[in-house]
């Protein structure tokens, strides 16, 4: 019977040794993930936001996507194919582009849906605006590249580009000179 016993008891303390072992694992997991990353903000609008937040920031009274049902239902759609394409892609998808024009400067900033979020950011600024700009991008982010790339805490990318590349996330030619400021995430699909 002695045999027995010690190899309970030996079994016990090997069962006590790894529920100790798996409960210092699952709290040691668990505060190494606590906190998600910062988001990455840039004039207001942050990669990931819905239509309902880009709406708020742009001070707009209704957001994209509701707008684009609206326009769907509406029985007044003839001879805007185009757009009526465009809202169905919105509304099944998650897939638009929005391009605004700002009132004084007439400069664009365009905004690229995908899955309903944003997932493109491109702004277009002045020539005059590149050193300010470099120098706050290089306070607030990770430099990737000097003058040119650099990367939010969340996964951000965030690159100065020719203003002729307006047309390759816009399929516009840019209508006024200076640079762009580009915005994606790895993670936006």
């Amino acid at each position: 019977m002695a045999p027995q016993v010690a190899m309970l008891r030996a079994q016990l303390k090997l069962l006590s040794v790894l529920g100790f072992v798996c409960a210092l694992l699952a709290s040691s997991s668990c505060s190494t993930n606590s906190k998600p990353a910062t988001p990455t903000v840039f004039m207001g609008h942050t990669i990931g936001e819905g239509s309902m937040g880009w709406a708020s920031v742009e001070n707009n009274n209704i957001d994209p996507l509701s707008n684009c049902q609206t326009i769907l239902r509406s029985p007044l759609l003839d001879g805007l194919q185009e757009l009526a394409q465009n809202c169905q892609n919105f509304v099944s998808d998650g897939n638009y582009l929005i391009i605004v024009q700002d009132a004084v400067t007439h400069r664009e900033r365009a905004y690229h849906f995908r899955k309903w979020k944003v997932a493109l950011i491109v702004t277009q600024l002045q020539h005059e605006d590149e050193n300010d700009l470099i120098i706050k991008l290089n306070s607030r982010f990770a430099v990737v590249e000097p003058g040119k790339k650099w990367l939010g805490s969340d996964g951000a990318s965030i690159e100065i580009r020719p203003n002729e590349d307006f047309a390759l996330f816009t399929g516009k030619t840019p209508k006024l000179d200076g640079f762009l400021v580009v915005i994606s995430s790895a993670n936006a699909q």
